[in-house]
């Protein structure tokens, strides 16, 4: 009895106290960049049998935005539907300059860490707009996938804690040439470990309004290009407007979820290193 009464206190305190998490230094050791990216594809026969994946295409491959060893920190606000806020963090990305494991022929890995405190993954419970999806723990550091070519530039969303509702959001993407009016359109699957979310798709569309002047944490740019997008999904509907800035990236991203939440990310600092 008293070996099931400690197990239970232990679950029970790893399930409810995940510390704090502060930036850490992260290591960066680039690789030469190659000189193009490409699509991979399945090959099967005429029974649907998988013969072989092969590489088709070559985009040519620039890191502009995503430089090796770049590090990108974002002021992060996230409020509720009646305006107040939640949490206000920040978030360290790092770009590494080495091609992500999961998808090397196109994707480069950045490196994202997320400060967070355990008060604020208490607070963050009843905010949840996913009740089935897990909330064990917290991640302080992740690693992603980005493309950065000379057709697009693309990224995951800021996607872990208490920010899960960006996946089923549009993803940040701009496609080149830039221009007022230019449009287009992605779907996005998500399979199982999602919860709520799981083995549903989503149709996103993009809309580039035009350039304009933004100030923001880092700073005043110039010339950001606007660009407005949302969500469909059978549960409902994801807005979210970025500006995006040639050499920075996406400077400044706002969030409204299907719950009416609204979420913020607008670029802090920038050190090229």
């Amino acid at each position: 009895m008293k070996k099931l009464l400690f197990l239970f206190l232990l679950i029970n305190i790893s399930c409810h106290n995940i510390g704090n998490f502060e930036f850490k230094p992260i290591e960066c050791s680039p690789e030469q960049m190659p000189k193009f990216d490409a699509e991979k594809v399945t090959i099967i026969d005429d029974n649907g049998n998988r013969l072989r994946d092969t590489i088709v295409g070559q985009i040519e491959k620039k890191r502009t935005v995503f430089q090796p060893c770049r590090v990108l920190i974002y002021d992060a606000v996230w409020k509720s539907s009646d305006n107040n806020v939640i949490t206000k963090s920040k978030i360290k990305m790092v770009a590494m300059g080495k091609r992500w494991k999961y998808q090397p022929e196109k994707q480069d890995v950045v490196t994202i860490q997320f400060e967070y405190t355990n008060k604020e993954f208490e607070k963050c419970k009843k905010f949840g707009l996913n009740k089935t999806l897990p909330l064990g723990h917290w991640k302080g550091q992740v690693e992603e996938g980005v493309i950065e070519n000379v057709e697009r530039i693309w990224m995951h969303p800021f996607r872990h804690n208490q920010f899960s509702f960006t996946e089923v959001a549009p993803f940040p993407e701009v496609r080149f040439p830039l221009a007022k009016g230019k449009s287009w359109t992605n779907q996005l699957s998500i399979e199982t470990g999602w919860g709520d979310w799981s083995n549903s798709s989503g149709n996103s569309q993009y809309e580039v309004v035009g350039q304009e002047m933004i100030e923001i944490p880092f700073g005043k740019i110039k010339n950001c290009w606007k660009v407005k997008s949302q969500a469909v999904y059978p549960f409902g509907v994801s807005y979210f407007d970025y500006w995006f800035d040639e050499d920075l990236g996406f400077v400044k991203m706002e969030y409204k979820n299907y719950g009416n939440q609204t979420l913020s990310f607008e670029l802090a600092a920038m050190i090229d290193e």
